[in-house]
């Protein structure tokens, strides 16, 4: 069998990419997350319950020690890195949070990697927001250049792993990927977030007029392209993983949920405005995940949606008693 380790099991993308992983029995997969196990209609590996499959909660910048002890229990020859603080919002006032989560605490983590001789692999999942406003399809060489405190904390993060693969071999694979959506995200993204809103007769703030333009990747594709680079990606590089298919505003998106739920889009948002540093859009070639990985999208958006609409409908009962705005947690 062969043992991976994924932080940030809790994640929306984590939890996919476990459930594809459990799918093949030689796996044994190592959940690590710094907040108890959700409910299972959020991890779709729950509906597996298998023994191949240990959950550990362990938080990496706060209990270092208890991180590395995992580690050294279950010896990992892979390990993908979900985990940080991803909210844009709240970085520009809470700048230290992200920066002690996705860069030091990173830092201090990988350092001991280094001297982990059964890892062979590590796989980092990176965002596109480190190049900032992509105004046309950018290649894994473009520069970056991060527009949000969350955006830098990242790109850090990236250019310290990088200066670990070209001074130690350190066995680093990157993947940045366009907008996720899918049963299980967090209910306080623009998806979940207008079903349910929609749901509940109440109207959705459009900011700054739904103007930016989303690239959207159903997580099960994301999932595959992850899996994909951390079985054949070479180490030092990136990949991206996108879906030229599915470029929508924010109101276009919004307006095909609102159609899949029988609405009209007309009545079913108001006015709000444009948040502070967002990106206007977020493009990617991800012709090297095609051409490198034998990696290729294949869910279509109007699909996703209807499947990802079924699901709320599906869990009503639990997901309209939870909170649908974002706790900020150091």
């Amino acid at each position: 069998m062969r043992t991976i380790l994924v932080i940030g099991s809790n994640s929306f993308s984590g939890s996919h990419l476990i459930d594809l992983l459990l799918e093949d029995p030689e796996n044994r997969v190592i959940g690590v997350s710094r907040s108890p196990e959700k409910n299972p209609v959020f991890l779709p590996y729950a509906r597996k319950a298998s023994s191949n499959f240990v959950f550990r909660q362990v938080h990496m910048a706060r209990e270092p020690e208890k991180m590395l002890a995992v580690l050294d229990e279950y010896e990992p020859e892979a390990i993908v890195n979900y985990a940080a603080l991803n909210e844009i919002a709240p970085s520009h006032e809470a700048a230290a949070d992200y920066f002690e989560t996705n860069c030091v605490a990173l830092a201090k983590f990988c350092i001991e990697l280094r001297k982990r001789t059964y890892l062979k692999r590590y796989l980092h999942i990176s965002t596109p927001e480190v190049y900032g406003n992509c105004e046309r399809p950018l290649p894994e060489s473009a520069p970056v250049n991060p527009s949000t405190p969350y955006a830098v904390s990242k790109t850090a993060a990236d250019l310290y792993l990088t200066t670990l693969w070209k001074n130690h071999g350190f066995p680093v694979v990157f993947t940045r990927a366009t907008n996720y959506y899918g049963a299980g995200q967090q209910l306080w993204k623009i998806l979940p977030r207008t079903v349910i809103m929609l749901k509940k007769g109440e109207k959705l703030p459009l900011h700054g007029g739904g103007t930016a333009l989303k690239t959207w990747i159903h997580v099960e594709d994301a999932a595959r392209g992850v899996l994909a680079a951390l079985e054949r990606g070479r180490p030092g590089e990136v990949y991206h993983l996108s879906d030229k298919a599915n470029v929508l505003t924010v109101a276009d998106t919004v307006k095909a949920v609102a159609e899949a739920m029988g609405l009209r889009f007309e009545d079913a948002i108001q006015a709000a405005p444009a948040r502070l540093g967002q990106d206007a859009r977020y493009l990617l070639d991800y012709s090297k995940a095609e051409s490198e990985l034998g990696w290729r999208p294949e869910v279509p958006f109007a699909a996703g949606v209807k499947g990802f609409v079924g699901w709320v409908e599906k869990n009503w009962d639990i997901i309209k008693a939870m909170d649908i705005e974002y706790v900020h947690r150091p």
